[in-house]
Formats: structure tokens, C-alpha cells, sequence
């Protein structure tokens, strides 16, 4: 877990912490409960909560990694919860921080240059987010120069760097013999590993011609009313079944390409502004197109949509498919190949399906019903979601278990690594001594 949350760390986020940190905004972000301060104490703006060598970790700091965290988890944790996460973040930092030391020790070598650039990038991207004179006024307030926010940048990307490097060079080491692949697929015959590899074929729930037929026979009152001159906002005020743009005329806005489905798309870039297309058939139906206006990057359209509502028996063909498309893969055919030629998600199918890499532990609650229960190179399934049915594939090729087990290894390397450098350096965890809360309890 804490090789994974290291090797991810982001090199350019580390911009937004420092400039938090600086002017102490996140510093009271969360305020451990059983630590209550008086009504009116003296202001703590930060203090030391673990020192690694000779580097530390400030209270600031850890704070806004752990909001980091929460933001991403999404949610609302309670006062506990925060607490339990800001101890097992920390202990992930100090592990980072120990990491970096090591690097030091060991006198890895890292591109001067890229931190220049590294850290022109970051203070470009703060600036460019600011308003003018808004960084300085910070700076002013935290009563910092703007050199010396440079040479904490600097400092912390070559961290950053020294840390990736190390990765690096742990990961180079780790040879994977076909006996450890063999291995780990013993150890998960009857259940899912720690991590998975997930493909899909996904199908979309599309209308039979019987719908189509009737939705173009809808619209075909539109046309006549057009051909005899009404004006298309008002045909489609009255006509139009797009709930989103139905009141507004049919207007779409202006698009830029690939804003829209490319059926769509290609019938308007046939058009000239003013015309009106003959009916074009998408997955929502037939529509009539206005082209009221070409700009150099974006194009402005309206519609007249008549919907092709999809039935029962739509999503049970759908499903038929898809169960005809899983026995194919249990009979012996490559998953990856049928992703490929049958899936409809052209993002996933170009790459043999694959949807997913994730931890066991993470499978989102509405696919657990349908992938919980799989093994190893196995299909859950057909089953249908609102954008369309979708059969799950555990992959289980040499080389995603293969991946598996060197990541695996070196997740096992590093935590050696770490913890025989702890011993040879000085590493103090402060989150918990009381003496750093005296001053704020007085």
C-alpha cells in the first residue's frame, strides 16, 4: 500500500502544498476533537509532527495532504475517521521521507535541469491561476520572500525527483521468473488477488427499426412544416422531443468537434449556414439539423429530435449478445480479440476492452454483485446499466501477472529497504506527544 501511494505522488503538485503551507491556510483544517483548545487561545500557526534525518514534516503539511486524500475519496468521514487517516498518512510521508534519505545516502544523481523547469512550470501554473498581485500579497502576509518560496520548491521537487528515481531503481531490480507467475495464480485459484486488471465488451441498448420507423415517421411532420416556411425555432418549441433544448428553439449552443456523436456531426459539416439536413439517425433517434453558423473552432446548430425509445425487447437482445459473446470467450476465444471487434466503446476496444486496473478492495458497490465472485480469467454476466449492457473479463495474461508480481515484489523491496534505513538514521513520529500541545492548551 504505502510503495503505491508513493510511487504516484504527482512532481507538479507539490506547488499548491507549499503555498498552503506558506501562508497557513491549512493549518486548521481539521482539529483533532480530544485536543480541544480554550475558547480564546494564543493562534498555533504550525508545529514539527515527525522529523526524518534531517528533514521534518510540519502539521501544515500533513493536513493538507490528508484534505488531499479526503477530496479524493469523496464523502463525509467523521472526526474519527479523520484522525485514523491523518496517523496512517503520516506514517506514509515519514515512509517518503525516509525513501529520499536513502536516495541521499546513496548518492542518486537527478537532472538539475529538470527541477528548473520543474519548478518554472509550477510557479507559471500558480501565477497563471492568481489574480494580478495576489501571490505577493500572500507572500507579504506570511512575511516570506518570493526567493524563498523558490528554494522550498526547489527543495521539495527534488524530493519529489529523488523519490522517483529511487522507485525506479528498485523497480529495474526486480526479476520475475515464470515460477513466481505460477505461484501467484496458485495463491488465487478460488479467489480475487489484492489487484485486478478488468476488461469489458460493452454493447449500447439501441432501438429495433420498428422504433426507428416510428420516429421517422414523427419527424416528417417537421419536415412538411419547414418545407412550407416556418420558422425551425418555432417547429421545434412545438415538435421537438429533446427535453434540453426543445423550450430554447432546438438551440445546441456552438460546439467544438467531437462535442457531439459524430452521426451528428458529419451530417452538419455537410451543411451550409442556413440549411437544413434531410433526417439523420443517431442513437437517440432521428433528428433535423439547422446549421446557423460556422466560427474557426466551433459550429452552431439546433435540432428537431423525434427520440427512438428503446423497449424491453431491445435490452434483451442486447443481453442475448452479449451471453452469445461470453460463451464465445469460454470456449476458447481471446477476450481481447472479441473486445476489439464487438465492443462499442470505442475508448476500451481499441485496446483489447481494457476498462480497469484497480484494488479488490476498491471495486465500485455496483459492479461488486457482478465481478466479486470471478476468479482469474473469468466473465461475469451481461448486465445492463443505463448507457447500454456490459460483460466484465478478469484478465489474467502473462503480462498483467506477470506486472502484478514485479510491482508486488518491489512494494515487499521497498518496505525492507525502509525499514533497515530507519535504523540508521534518526526518525521520530511526534503526531502524539503531548509536550506539542501544551502551548496550545495553556
Amino acid at each position: 500500500m504505502r510503495a503505491n501511494s508513493m510511487a504516484t505522488r504527482s512532481i507538479l503538485g507539490v506547488g499548491a502544498l507549499f503555498l498552503v503551507t506558506v501562508v497557513t491556510t491549512a493549518v486548521a483544517v481539521m482539529v483533532s476533537p480530544s485536543r480541544a483548545a480554550p475558547a480564546t487561545p494564543p493562534e498555533l500557526l504550525d508545529r514539527i509532527v515527525a522529523v526524518v534525518d534531517d528533514e521534518v514534516i510540519l502539521w501544515s503539511e500533513l493536513n493538507f495532504r490528508v484534505l488531499e486524500e479526503m477530496r479524493s475519496a469523496g464523502g463525509y468521514p467523521s472526526l474519527a475517521e479523520v484522525e485514523h487517516r491523518r496517523v496512517l498518512t503520516l506514517d506514509t510521508m515519514i515512509d517518503e521521507q525516509v525513501l529520499v534519505s536513502k536516495a541521499k545516502h546513496d548518492s542518486v544523481e537527478i537532472d538539475n535541469t529538470e527541477v528548473e523547469e520543474l519548478l518554472s512550470d509550477q510557479l507559471g501554473q500558480i501565477k497563471t491561476s492568481m489574480a494580478p498581485g495576489e501571490l505577493e500579497e500572500m507572500l507579504e502576509r506570511s512575511g516570506m520572500s518570493e526567493r524563498q518560496l523558490k528554494a522550498k520548491y526547489r527543495k521539495q521537487i527534488r524530493h519529489q525527483l529523488l523519490h522517483r528515481q529511487m522507485v525506479r531503481i528498485l523497480a529495474s531490480r526486480q526479476f520475475v521468473t515464470r515460477r513466481d507467475v505460477d505461484d501467484y495464480r496458485q495463491a488465487h485459484l478460488d479467489s480475487l488477488p489484492a489487484q485486478i486488471s478488468l476488461s469489458q465488451i460493452f454493447l449500447k441498448v439501441e432501438a429495433g427499426t420498428d422504433v426507428l420507423s416510428g420516429a421517422e415517421e414523427r419527424l416528417e411532420e417537421a419536415r412538411k412544416r419547414l418545407d412550407a416556411g416556418d420558422d425551425f425555432a418555432d417547429v421545434a418549441r412545438e415538435l421537438s422531443e429533446d427535453p434540453g433544448t426543445a423550450s430554447d428553439g432546438g438551440d445546441l449552443g456552438c460546439y467544438s468537434p467531437g462535442t457531439l456523436v459524430p452521426e451528428f456531426e458529419r451530417a452538419a459539416a455537410q451543411l451550409k449556414p442556413g440549411q437544413i439536413s434531410d433526417p439523420v439517425v443517431t442513437e437517440y433517434g432521428y433528428h433535423l439539423i439547422h446549421l446557423r453558423e460556422i466560427r474557426e473552432t466551433e459550429v452552431c446548430a439546433s435540432h428537431i429530435l423525434t427520440l427512438a425509445r428503446t423497449n424491453e425487447g431491445d435490452r434483451k437482445r442486447v443481453v442475448d449478445r452479449l451471453r452469445e459473446l461470453r460463451q464465445r470467450a469460454l470456449n476458447g476465444e481471446d477476450f481481447a480479440d472479441l473486445a476489439r471487434e464487438f465492443s462499442q466503446d470505442p475508448r476500451t476496444a481499441q485496446q483489447g476492452g481494457l476498462w480497469n486496473i484497480l484494488k479488490k478492495e476498491e471495486i465500485p458497490p455496483f459492479l461488486v454483485p457482478f465481478v466479486g465472485h470471478l476468479r482469474l480469467g473469468e466473465s461475469s454476466e451481461p448486465f445492463l446499466m443505463e448507457d447500454g449492457g456490459r460483460i466484465i473479463h478478469v484478465n489474467d495474461d502473462h503480462n498483467t501477472v506477470e506486472a502484478f508480481v514485479r510491482e508486488q515484489l518491489m512494494i515487499d523491496r521497498m518496505g525492507e529497504l525502509i525499514d533497515n534505513h530507519k535504523l540508521e538514521i534518526h526518525v521520530q513520529n511526534r503526531l502524539e506527544d503531548d509536550f506539542l500541545w501544551q502551548w496550545a492548551e495553556r
